[in-house]
């Protein structure tokens, strides 16, 4: 597959999925810049990461969004409807997102994922706000994504692809998977061991809709038993993938990403945003 075909490449139904853009966070480790405006509306070149992000998404052609809101939502609002007020986005506020965590903001987004009988009927793309990543990137992973689907047939319908930075070093701050044969990941999270480390997770999945039912079934439980309300959502994968849930790595290292935590990940991601 040539760059240009990569580019092209846009999801045509019955596969376009909805997406979920996590965004309720305070991201305190990045104030003062965080004082007054939230991470994603922090400017990477020209441009936010929300707008990068929302504009990614829209050229796969993918139109139905939601995202996740709590600190400074209003700001987020009134950006989202200056600047893309033709797109019908719905939000979706976290009124704990000072004392929860990104599982918590995902399990509020089960509404919009699921059918007036309350059954999940769509695949979904799930990002996280604050990540620099290239346009070149979401049209790669997500056609690899439904390359995989078709190659292992219509009985592996419970599957979730994760966007894996292979290259590259790799931190104890990051979310790290270890991988078995072809690419199915075994273990997700800030306790796998470096030397065992296959990539990082960069923040973007895509779940088929029989997965997201038993993703959102354990984040409920999860959360209820108090556990999962100031827990990363990796918590759940990890439980799903020791279900039998198949989760496969799919390595984006030819693309520019950045997950954005400290002023140095934004010194990073703005000499990358040069090369784009």
């Amino acid at each position: 597959m040539t760059e240009n075909q990569s580019l092209n490449y846009r999801i045509t139904n019955p596969d376009i999925p909805k997406c979920v853009i996590l965004a309720a966070g305070a991201s305190t480790r990045l104030r003062p810049f965080t004082d007054t405006i939230p991470k994603c509306l922090l400017k990477v070149g020209a441009k936010t990461l929300l707008e990068r992000s929302i504009e990614n998404v829209l050229a796969s052609g993918i139109t139905e969004i939601a995202i996740v809101v709590g600190y400074r939502a209003e700001t987020i609002r009134e950006f989202v409807k200056q600047w893309y007020s033709p797109l019908k986005i719905r939000f979706i506020f976290n009124p704990n997102y000072s004392h929860t965590n990104n599982a918590y903001s995902l399990l509020l987004a089960r509404r919009f994922l699921e059918d007036a009988d309350g059954r999940a009927n769509k695949n979904f793309l799930l990002l996280d706000s604050d990540i620099f990543f290239s346009e070149k990137l979401l049209p790669v992973f997500l056609k690899q994504s439904y390359q995989d689907y078709s190659e292992c047939g219509p009985g592996v319908s419970r599957q979730c692809h994760v966007a894996v930075r292979v290259t590259g070093e790799h931190n104890e701050e990051e979310i790290r998977v270890k991988v078995h044969e072809h690419g199915t990941i075994v273990q997700i999270g800030k306790n796998t061991s470096l030397a065992e480390t296959y990539g990082e997770s960069i923040g973007i999945e895509l779940f088929s809709h029989k997965a997201s039912t038993r993703l959102f079934a354990v984040l409920e439980e999860r959360v209820r038993s108090g556990e999962g309300r100031n827990e990363f959502y990796e918590m759940t994968f990890q439980k799903m993938i020791e279900e039998g849930i198949v989760f496969k790595a799919i390595d984006v290292s030819m693309f520019p990403a950045v997950e954005i935590d400290t002023r140095e990940d934004l010194q990073r991601a703005e000499i990358l945003s040069l090369e784009l």
